[in-house]
């Protein structure tokens, strides 16, 4: 009897095993950059975006960076473009007031700055929309 029942909680915990590993392998990976229910995946990408009149820093990607601004204006000009402009929030890491906070718009294809003191460090965080 006791081996009996020692075989049978052994098969209910090798098959508990067996279907949370099942489980755990089934997921899929979302594209880089992309939005799945408010949900981002920010994995790099294959190219940095680039800058005008801001040196962008090693391993920025378009969805979070940073850049040392050179100019009184610029540009962070996405790698990949977005089907429509993200969500984007700039902030200069540099800033003593919010004089010196940055101007910026924001397209499908780039940030423009249009206000911006040289040297300043710039971090940008963006986030795909989902739906119009």
């Amino acid at each position: 009897m006791k081996n009996s029942l020692r075989s049978k909680i052994a098969a209910v915990a090798a098959f508990s095993l067996l279907s949370s590993a099942a489980f755990a392998q089934q997921s899929f990976i979302l594209p880089n950059n992309s939005t799945y229910q408010g949900h981002l995946n920010a994995a790099p990408i294959s190219a940095a975006p680039t800058g005008s009149g801001c040196t962008i820093a090693a391993g920025s990607t378009d969805t979070d960076g940073s850049c040392t601004a050179s100019a009184a204006s610029g540009s962070i000009t996405f790698a990949t473009a977005w089907v429509q402009a993200p969500f984007c929030s700039i902030v200069d890491a540099s800033a003593t007031s919010t004089v010196s906070m940055p101007v910026y718009t924001v397209s499908n294809t780039a940030i423009t700055l249009t206000t911006i003191i040289s040297t300043h460090v710039l971090f940008w965080h963006c986030a795909g929309k989902n739906g119009g």
